[in-house]
C-alpha cells in the first residue's frame, strides 16, 4: 500500500499562525467534538487519510476508533489535535529539534538514567528525534499561538516537555495508520429499517445522554438533544441540506405515550406497531431490543442463551445496573458481566464505537436506565420477578416479540438486523469463555497455593 504523503500542510498554511488555526485546527476540533463533521480543506483530508472514516458525500468525515483512543490517552481533544498536526513533518520538524535537544541536555546529565526514562517515553518516536539531532535546538518554534492554545504553553518551555513528549509519540502511531485508508462510510437508512446499513463498521453511536447534533452519518442516540440540534443545524448553511432528513430521524421524539397508554386492552397488535415503530427509529432501543430478540430465539433452541439480571436492591424500572448472565445447553450460568459491558463488546464485534469514548462502564449503565424505563413503559421489555428467592429479570415483552415476527418486525431483525445479532451472540458466547478461563484459572492458583501451605504445614 502507497504510504501517503507525510507533508501535506501547505507553506501558506505553515507561515500563518491564524490561517493554520482556521483551516486545519478548528476543523479539527469539530470533528473530534462532534464526531462527525465537513471537512473543505483538501489538506485537512489528506491529513485525516487512515484516520477518519470518508462518507459518501464527499463532505463528512467520521472519527474512528483510533482518533478517539488518542483522546482517551492523551486526555484532551486539544492535545490530539496537536499530535494529529505532527503527522505532517515540516510542522513536527521543530519540535522534533526541541526534543532533540531535551535529549541532548539530558545525556550530559550525571544521571544517565534520565536519558533512557526520555527515550523509553518517545517510544518509537525516538526514530524522528535521533534523525533530528544534527538540528537540536531550543529556541522557541514558528508556532507558539498554537502551542499556547493546543499544548497550554510553549513548546519550548521545560513544563512542555511531558505534553510533548506523548504528543510525538501519538503523532508516531497516527502517521503508521495513515497508511492504512479506511472505507467509506454510508448515510443511516431512512426510520432505522435497514440495520445492515445502519450498524456497519465506522458508524458511532453517541452514548444516551450525549448532547449530540443530529448528523446522517451518525446513529443518532435515543436520549439526544435533538431539539438544540435542529435549532443549530438549520443555522449553518453547510448542512442545512441534511435538515429534511434530520427532521424524519428525529420524528421518533414525537412518540405519544398518552395515546399508547390510553388504547383498549385488546388493542395489542396495534400498540406492538406503534412500539416497533419507535424501536427502529431509536438506535439504542434497537439495539436492547436485539439483545432481548436474540434472547428469546436463543433459549427456544435450547442451545444455551442468556439472562438479563436485576441486581438486588436496583429499581426495577429503571436500573442503574443490569447484569448479563450466559448459560450453556445445560442451563449453567456464567455471571459476566454488565449490560454497558456487553454492548461495548457487541460495538467491537462489528467495529463501530462509543461517541464520547471516554464514558465509564458505570456511567453507560446508568444511561442506560433511562432507555430500558422506555422500552418498559412502550412494552418492548418486560420486567420478572424472579421466583424462589431467584434474582428479578428481563426479556422480550411477547406482545412486542408477535411484532418481531409480522413482515415489518422480521425484515428489521431477522433478515437486515442478522449481523447484528449475530454480533450479540458471539460476544455472549466468547465472553462467557473468557470468565470461564479466568475462574479455572483462579480455581488452579488457589489449589497450588493450598497445596504447598500444606507441604509447609507437613515439613
Amino acid at each position: 500500500m502507497e504510504q501517503p504523503s507525510s507533508h501535506v500542510l501547505s507553506d501558506e498554511m505553515l507561515q500563518s499562525e491564524n490561517f493554520l488555526l482556521a483551516s486545519v485546527v478548528r476543523p479539527l476540533e469539530r470533528l473530534l467534538e462532534s464526531g462527525c463533521a465537513i471537512i473543505q480543506e483538501k489538506a485537512v483530508r489528506e491529513l485525516l487519510t487512515g484516520l477518519a472514516y470518508p462518507c459518501d458525500d464527499g463532505k463528512h468525515w467520521v472519527a474512528s476508533q483510533r482518533l478517539l483512543d488518542g483522546v482517551n490517552e492523551l486526555g484532551s481533544i486539544s492535545q490530539l489535535v496537536a499530535a494529529v498536526l505532527a503527522c505532517d513533518s515540516q510542522f513536527r520538524q521543530p519540535w522534533l529539534n526541541l526534543m532533540a535537544a531535551r535529549c541532548q541536555e539530558a545525556s550530559e546529565l550525571s544521571e544517565p538514567l534520565q536519558l533512557v526514562e526520555r527515550i523509553h517515553q518517545l517510544g518509537a518516536a525516538s526514530e524522528w528525534v535521533e534523525a533530528s539531532l544534527a538540528e537540536a535546538s531550543l529556541s522557541a518554534t514558528p508556532y507558539s499561538l498554537i502551542e499556547r492554545e493546543l499544548l497550554g504553553t510553549q513548546a519550548d518551555s521545560i513544563g512542555a516537555l511531558p505534553i510533548l513528549t506523548r504528543v510525538l509519540t501519538t503523532a508516531y502511531q497516527l502517521s503508521l495508520w495513515r497508511g492504512q485508508a479506511l472505507p467509506v462510510i454510508a448515510s443511516t437508512a431512512l426510520q432505522g429499517q435497514r440495520p445492515d446499513i445502519d450498524w456497519v463498521k465506522g458508524r458511532l453511536l453517541p452514548v444516551p445522554k450525549a448532547n449530540v447534533k443530529y448528523n446522517p452519518y451518525l446513529l443518532v442516540s435515543l436520549s439526544s438533544s435533538y431539539s438544540s440540534s435542529r435549532s443549530t443545524e438549520t443555522s449553518q448553511s453547510d448542512d442545512s441540506d441534511h435538515h429534511e432528513l434530520g427532521q424524519q430521524k428525529i420524528g421518533q421524539n414525537d412518540f405519544n405515550q398518552q395515546a399508547f397508554d390510553n388504547l383498549p386492552l385488546d388493542a395489542t397488535k396495534t400498540r406492538s406497531d406503534l412500539a416497533l415503530d419507535w424501536v427502529l427509529s431509536s438506535p439504542w432501543a434497537l439495539l436492547l431490543a436485539a439483545i432481548t430478540y436474540e434472547q428469546d430465539i436463543w433459549s427456544s433452541e435450547g442451545l444455551g442463551g442468556l439472562m438479563l439480571e436485576l441486581p438486588a436492591g436496583q429499581n426495577g424500572y429503571k436500573p442503574s445496573l443490569v447484569q448479563v448472565l450466559v448459560l450453556n445447553r445445560d442451563g449453567d450460568e456464567v455471571l459476566c458481566g454488565s449490560l454497558a459491558q456487553f454492548v461495548s463488546r457487541i460495538l467491537v464485534e462489528l467495529s463501530m464505537a462509543l461517541f464520547p469514548a471516554a464514558i465509564s462502564t458505570q456511567e453507560l449503565d446508568q444511561q442506560l436506565g433511562d432507555v430500558i424505563e422506555l422500552l418498559i413503559k412502550r412494552q418492548v421489555w418486560q420486567h420478572r420477578d424472579g421466583i424462589s428467592g431467584e434474582l428479578d429479570y428481563y426479556q422480550i415483552n411477547p406482545q412486542f416479540a408477535d411484532a418481531c415476527y409480522r413482515m415489518k418486525g422480521q425484515r428489521a431483525f431477522a433478515l437486515y438486523g442478522k449481523k447484528l445479532r449475530e454480533a450479540i451472540r458471539t460476544q455472549a458466547l466468547r465472553w462467557r469463555q473468557e470468565q470461564e478461563s479466568l475462574i479455572s484459572a483462579a480455581h488452579s492458583t488457589n489449589t497450588s497455593n493450598t497445596s504447598a501451605q500444606f507441604l509447609k504445614d507437613v515439613f
